[in-house]
């Protein structure tokens, strides 16, 4: 009896996690992992794109698996055809040094073949759905593209990663 009143315990403890976590995005907003991501088709440069990210709480996008670079590829497929797209990227401070806006660690990439190629010295922001393979280029950073937001998810404290 004692193990199965644990194990309903456990069981409404999780139940109750996943109720408050189904909201755990804005609206507007996709949900994956512990972040949100919000896709955003009007044009801007690379810092405006920052700016605006920033007013919402966030910042450009931060891809650190090939699970999160599929989920905004797809996000950037619009009217049946991929858009390129600023993600948070930048070597603007020193060449082929990538950082992220958000100060997390560059630890993955996902460069289109020949790329990055910093194109005379003057491209030092990261693009995705460039060419052919929907990968990633570096491109001049006052260039006007869409762009994808992330923020962290709202999630309640009692959730634990399983």
């Amino acid at each position: 009896m004692k193990i199965f009143i644990v194990f309903v315990l456990i069981t409404l403890d999780f139940s109750a996690c996943d109720a408050t976590s189904t909201k755990k995005c804005p609206d507007g907003w996709t949900g994956f992992g512990r972040k949100c991501y919000k896709y955003v088709s009007d044009v801007k440069s690379w810092a405006e794109a920052e700016r605006y990210c920033q007013g919402l709480g966030g910042n450009l996008a931060s891809v650190h698996s090939n699970q999160t670079q599929s989920l905004l590829k797809k996000m950037g497929k619009m009217s049946g055809s991929y858009k390129r797209t600023w993600i948070g990227a930048q070597d603007a401070t020193q060449d082929s040094w990538w950082l992220w806006s958000d100060g997390s660690v560059f630890d993955f990439s996902a460069w289109h073949s020949g790329e990055p190629n910093h194109a005379g010295q003057q491209e030092h922001c990261v693009e995705m759905n460039y060419g052919d393979e929907v990968l990633w280029n570096d491109a001049k950073c006052n260039t006007k593209l869409f762009f994808v937001c992330q923020k962290a998810a709202n999630i309640p404290n009692n959730c634990r990663s399983v």
